[in-house]
């Protein structure tokens, strides 16, 4: 049952079966040496770049691609498609790294989404599996008290893919062709694959190790898994369709948002009725820092991804910049990402605090989106990079925070499970972030184009998309105007991205207030005690052993 006191938070997993890596049974958490350290939580961050990078990457390039294609009320399926199955897929994950080999599973999973590279929606299923994985193994290889700082790491490649997409999707586009923004993945993910199985070596986890391919699917919640991906998918599916046509009460849209409904509720009775062998077991839902922390990860990727997705399009359209020259301006924005990522991972394995980092996180993360709200098409450089720094500083400090919520609250054992539900709300308030920007932005460009009377219909205007505005027209003042229209659009986005960050904060304070170096320190405890009392015993058997060899004699 779960278990949780004023003393220990830790929710307690009851007995289940689990595959480990090999046939024997030994600790849970076995850190490798220094140099084999480094080398996995490189591998990892070259594979979690490849989640990331794929969507950063072509937010530069998806200007280009909608004026080639003559596609701009489509512009939200370039990157929605790819988080439809990175979102549906992570309960799955969650399950599967819990019960099968850690390093053959991330490798297969590496494989699979370099295998099918050309499918931007099947790449997102391996993506999960990545994302999932790299969560996975650091808490496989690392000790809770230095977690934070290596999930620091590893996440700061959500930064340096923010700081390097652009500008390599700007080059790439503009002076090669936008589909190398998707082959590049190529040689990053060979890399990652070749170091995780060579130098991946985990025991056993300090599970039962059931024999055979069936035992170890046994366990899986297959009926979840399918209902919780289908109602996903028509979630997404429903507001990708009603933003792209921007018209929400058609039967398709409210058909695809009953069929949701009905999913999700079939998934919860499913889920109540499979009880431990759930996807999603309630006991790890119920808990505070779990709930609180998953809930935060929503809205604080509404936030990053409508920022990172219509700042390009704030370049390329309202101050007409190149793609290469818009991806270079972003670089503010990424690597004061990673600069906030690391350094409060250093600063949590430091001080064992973490809830006071997301706190502040959304007060500066609220002040950079309040200052991005205000962008004109004259706003100088250094106006413009300093609102990213401050915005990228504060994305970047809160957003591992709920996965050290998570190994702290949790056991070894659910922690794949609190990972998977905590990336499968963020990357759902992902997929949402794109969907309803794409909505709220031509809505906001259509309503400044009717405002200034211009002689060229919205229509037009948005289906010419941001690089094709000086197409429309020779005349300075009609193309200041058509500037003013994009730039106006792109500020209602940003609002909505301040909405997400004020909802933030509640959810920051409804965390338990925990110390990661406490809650180690009682653990390493726990484990003493255990193997004080497991020694003990296996003296007193030898003793007796002794004994009746001697009464024999």
């Amino acid at each position: 049952m779960s278990v949780q006191t004023a003393k220990s938070p830790m929710v307690q997993a009851p007995e289940r079966i689990a595959v480990g890596t090999d046939d024997t049974i030994g600790p849970a958490i076995v850190p490798p040496g220094k140099w084999r350290l480094a080398i996995i939580t490189v591998s990892l961050c070259c594979g979690t770049f490849l989640v990331a990078l794929d969507t950063t990457i072509i937010s530069v390039a998806v200007p280009s691609i909608s004026t080639t294609f003559q596609a701009f009320d489509d512009v939200g399926w370039y990157g929605s498609a790819y988080l439809l199955t990175v979102t549906a897929f992570q309960p799955a994950f969650g399950n599967v790294f819990q019960l099968f080999n850690a390093r053959t599973t991330y490798v297969v999973v590496a494989i699979l989404f370099e295998a099918f590279i050309c499918g931007r929606a099947i790449t997102g299923v391996g993506a999960a599996g990545l994302y999932q994985g790299a969560l996975s193994i650091v808490g496989l290889t690392v000790p809770l008290e230095q977690r934070p700082m290596y999930l620091g790491i590893v996440l700061s490649v959500f930064g340096i893919a923010a700081c390097l997409g652009p500008p390599l999707g700007g080059i790439l586009t503009q002076h090669a062709t936008w589909r190398w923004c998707f082959w590049i993945n190529l040689p990053i993910g060979a890399v990652s694959i070749s170091l995780i199985f060579c130098f991946l070596k985990l025991r056993a986890c300090p599970f039962k190790s059931p024999d055979g391919i069936l035992a170890r699917i046994r366990p899986l919640d297959l009926i979840g898994i399918i209902l919780i991906i289908a109602s996903v998918c028509c979630l997404i599916l429903a507001l990708q369709f009603g933003s792209s046509a921007n018209y929400w009460r058609s039967s398709r849209i409210i058909g695809l948002f009953i069929a949701t409904g009905l999913l999700l509720v079939a998934f919860s009775i499913s889920q109540w009725h499979q009880g431990e062998r759930s996807t999603i077991p309630l006991r790890v839902l119920r808990q505070r820092s779990v709930l609180m922390g998953a809930i935060f990860s929503f809205f604080l990727e509404i936030s990053i991804y409508e920022t990172l997705y219509y700042i390009p399009f704030y370049f390329q359209s309202a101050q007409l910049v190149s793609p290469t020259v818009s991806g270079i301006r972003g670089i503010p924005l990424g690597v004061s990402q990673i600069a906030a990522v690391v350094l409060t991972g250093v600063a949590v394995s430091l001080t064992g605090h973490y809830v006071p980092f997301m706190v502040l996180g959304q007060v500066v993360s609220i002040i950079g989106t309040v200052c991005l709200a205000r962008l004109e098409v004259d706003t100088s450089s250094a106006l413009w990079a300093t609102f990213l720094v401050i915005a990228g500083v504060g994305h970047g400090m809160g957003l591992q925070m709920p996965f050290t919520a998570v190994q702290v609250v949790l056991s070894d054992e659910d922690i794949p499970i609190g990972n998977a539900i905590t990336v499968f709300f963020s990357q759902l308030g992902a997929a949402i972030a794109i969907a309803i920007g794409e909505s709220i932005f031509q809505t906001g460009v259509a309503h400044q184009v009717h405002a200034s009377h211009l002689p060229i219909s919205a229509e037009t205007v948005i289906a010419a998309g941001p690089t094709g505005l000086r197409s429309l027209t020779t005349d300075t003042a009609i193309l200041r105007q058509l500037q003013d229209a994009y730039a106006y659009g792109i500020r209602m986005v940003m609002y909505f991205a301040l909405a997400a960050s004020c909802a933030a904060v509640p959810f920051a304070l409804g965390m338990e207030w925990l110390n990661v170096k406490k809650e180690a320190a009682k653990r390493k405890k726990v484990e003493e005690s255990v193997d004080e009392k497991t020694q003990g015993n296996e003296e007193k058997g030898k003793e007796q052993e002794k004994s009746s060899l001697g009464l024999a004699t």
